[in-house]
């Protein structure tokens, strides 16, 4: 059966009016039957539109759907109305090869959130097959070679576990992140606190290297860093640079005789008046898109850390505005999205055509431009990149 430029539709007929007008011209639309198993149906379509028709806020139906899903390479679109919170909520907690969106969404959000799936789908056919590839090594291996990848993927678990479960919103700030190891680990890791009723803090840091020595010197960062102090019945949050130079005598203390050095970008936002203050140590520019266009390097003096004992760091603080959009990545980050076949691009330019770009799509679209490698090859670092959006 040829799928190429089709979509499944899978829900109650006929289809939307909106979902015909999003996808005329561009895909066609076969139809799910109902009377035989969903996974054979999903198997040879890349992207699948999903309308529960009511079920969205029924965790068991829904998940039913995700695991079957998950069974394939195909990226599914969920219609789910903003009240069906507990289906939102499942999607977001699984982080899967799934996008969300309104049903009652026009024709051209909708083939928005379309477009994005397909830019997602190769990602999830590459991912696929690299674990296909592992699981055939894993099989064709020692017992001590399985052994050795089970302990990596319990690494890799424990690892995640100590990333946030679910990115906090406070007034008017939400945030969005890619976040690629280069191995079942990484050296790269990032937070978001809520400091008090106002304050955010959030931070990047990328351990020199990659892999089970990285990894665990992060876990030590996560510990570390200082972020608030309880003073008797009150509280002090620790400006960013006193948070890094303190974790930079902590590391230098350690006396660590192999990745010992990392990189760091530390920030508080107030979000009631939207100041944002940072640090930053030996780390890649956070980059600023206003709301106008105009993309900002906030340059700031920092060494690595775990270098100079005594090393005193800087903090600056810049004004954001409604509408603005803040990143943070790591190096790894920067290789690969700034890496072209005319040679390497400054960040401001591979940023400029997705600075109004809807915060998720961004996302899909620097995963998929990350991906966009030589079949067969890997990562050579880890990626991370953070976005901070002020809603208008």
């Amino acid at each position: 059966m040829d799928t190429n430029g089709k979509l499944l539709w899978v829900g109650p007929l006929p289809p939307p009016e909106n979902v015909r007008q999003a996808l005329d011209g561009l895909w066609g639309l076969d139809v799910y039957q109902p009377d035989q198993p969903l996974g054979p149906q999903l198997r040879p379509y890349p992207l699948a539109v999903f309308h529960p028709n009511g079920a969205g806020d029924s965790p068991s139906r829904l998940g039913q759907l995700l695991d079957q899903l998950e069974r394939t390479s195909t990226v599914g679109l969920f219609l789910l109305p903003p009240q069906a919170t507990l289906g939102r909520e499942l999607l977001q907690r699984r982080r899967g090869q799934y996008l969300c969106a309104d049903p009652d969404a026009g024709p051209s959000e909708l083939r928005a959130q379309v477009q994005a799936a397909q830019a997602l789908q190769p990602t999830i056919e590459n991912l696929l097959s690299e674990l296909s590839a592992a699981n055939t090594i894993i099989a064709s291996g020692t017992r001590t070679l399985e052994g050795v990848d089970e302990e990596m993927r319990l690494a890799a678990r424990l690892q995640r576990d100590f990333l946030p479960r679910r990115l906090p919103e406070l007034g008017a700030i939400r945030f969005g992140v890619l976040y690629r190891p280069a191995s079942w680990v990484s050296g790269d890791i990032y937070d978001i606190i809520r400091l008090d009723e106002t304050h955010l803090g959030f931070y990047v840091v990328d351990a020199v290297g990659h892999g089970m020595p990285a990894a665990l010197l992060t876990m030590f960062i996560k510990k570390a860093l200082q972020t608030k102090r309880i003073l008797d019945n009150s509280y002090q949050i620790v400006p960013p640079d006193v948070s890094l130079t303190e974790l930079n005598t902590d590391i230098c203390e350690q006396g660590l005789t192999s990745c010992q050095f990392c990189t760091a970008v530390y920030c508080v936002l107030d979000a009631s008046d939207l100041t944002m203050t940072f640090a930053r140590a030996g780390h890649p520019d956070p980059v600023l898109i206003r709301r106008d266009g105009q993309i900002e390097v906030l340059s700031l003096k920092g060494s690595l850390l775990g270098v100079f004992e005594d090393e005193q760091y800087e903090a600056a603080t810049v004004q954001l505005g409604h509408g603005d959009r803040l990143l943070l990545y790591t190096d790894g980050a920067e290789e690969v999205l700034c890496q072209s076949p005319g040679g390497r691009k400054d960040i401001r330019q591979v940023l400029a055509p997705y600075a109004r770009m809807p915060r998720d799509q961004l996302l899909l679209h620097l995963t998929a431009r990350a991906e966009a490698k030589p079949s067969g090859t890997r990562f050579d670092d880890d990626i991370t990149v953070m976005v901070v959006d002020v809603l208008e």
